[in-house]
């Protein structure tokens, strides 16, 4: 009888503790909840209609949380990201092909007809229209230093443009390949020149017309025939012929023409074209022609044409182009 009284009352209070966790007593210890599985959501279960505005902020993501393989393509719109980030876009991206919507966003002037492909410069000039001269361009073993002539557009329009740092710089531009092994022929030389003011303040500060010539004379077998004027008008352009100048404004480079006083050296007292032409051997022919400057003094400025013989070379900012 003792036991199974005993054994009872242990089950009764059990039963009490039992029944006052579930009814929430006070006095009770809370009930032990069983082992769960963590719920995770699966893919696309959780739309952003289920998150509150700004419920997620950036300080509760922790660092490389989010990967570039986890976002969609096209799933976040550039209006969707930070003002730096859009200029910076906007600033780089000129690949595609909507990234030019309009002329406006074009800043005339800037794109040149030698800018274009082949087909479309060829829809533009058309039957008759320019035919631009290849062969043209700067001689290298002619250049020294910094300086540079290129063809382009300016504040003064459309020619050669020159940029001759300092009078230790030169640059020739011109052709050697149409030129060279031909008999020197210069029943007329002309030239178009766009002088300036900073120029001028030094005297005889001008482009050269040049030609390198091959077996010039008896004792030479090379020289450039140079035609250095006086300087023209300031900020404007101005034609000049270089063989109706009566000036001694015609030089050649070398030892041999430069040895004595009566060879039209450049060094020396120079000579009309008429009187150099004289100092040529029968053998002389052409390796170049064209325009240089250097070295003497720093010039910026332009040509705009060169007259050889009956034809006249047009600088353009798109090539060059011949006219007789």
């Amino acid at each position: 009888m003792h036991k199974h009284t005993g054994r009872a009352a242990v089950l009764g209070v059990a039963a009490i503790v039992a029944t006052v966790g579930l009814t929430g007593g006070a006095s009770a210890s809370p009930a032990v909840p069983r082992a769960a599985t963590a719920v995770v959501p699966g893919p696309n279960t959780v739309g952003t209609a289920q998150l509150k505005n700004q419920a997620v902020t950036a300080a509760k993501i922790g660092p490389s949380a989010v990967w570039g393989s986890m976002i969609h393509t096209n799933t976040i719109p550039l209006d969707r990201m930070g003002w730096d980030f859009r200029q910076a876009i906007a600033a780089a991206d000129v690949s595609k092909a909507d990234a030019i919507k309009s002329s406006t966003q074009i800043k005339a002037g800037t794109i040149a007809e030698s800018d274009l492909d082949a087909a479309l410069r060829a829809k533009i000039d058309g039957p008759g229209g320019p035919a631009y001269l290849k062969n043209w361009g700067e001689i290298f073993r002619n250049t020294i230093g910094n300086a540079r002539a290129e063809l382009g557009q300016s504040s003064s329009g459309e020619g050669l443009n020159f940029n001759v740092p300092t009078g230790q710089d030169a640059v020739m531009w011109g052709n050697e390949a149409d030129f060279a092994g031909k008999p020197v022929a210069l029943s007329a030389v002309k030239y178009e020149v766009f002088q300036t003011g900073e120029n001028s303040a030094i005297a005889g500060n001008m482009p050269s017309i040049k030609f390198e010539i091959s077996n010039p004379a008896t004792g030479a077998t090379y020289t450039t025939l140079v035609y250095s004027p006086d300087n023209s008008t300031s900020n404007a352009w101005t034609k000049i012929d270089a063989a109706a100048d009566t000036g001694n404004h015609w030089g050649f480079t070398g030892t041999y023409f430069n040895s004595g006083t009566d060879k039209c050296g450049i060094n020396g007292s120079r000579c009309t074209l008429t009187e150099a032409l004289s100092k040529l051997g029968d053998s002389a022919k052409f390796i170049s022609a064209g325009v240089g400057k250097g070295r003497d003094n720093a010039w910026h400025g332009a040509v705009r044409s060169l007259t050889i013989g009956g034809t006249t070379y047009n600088f353009t900012a798109s090539g060059v182009v011949a006219t007789n």
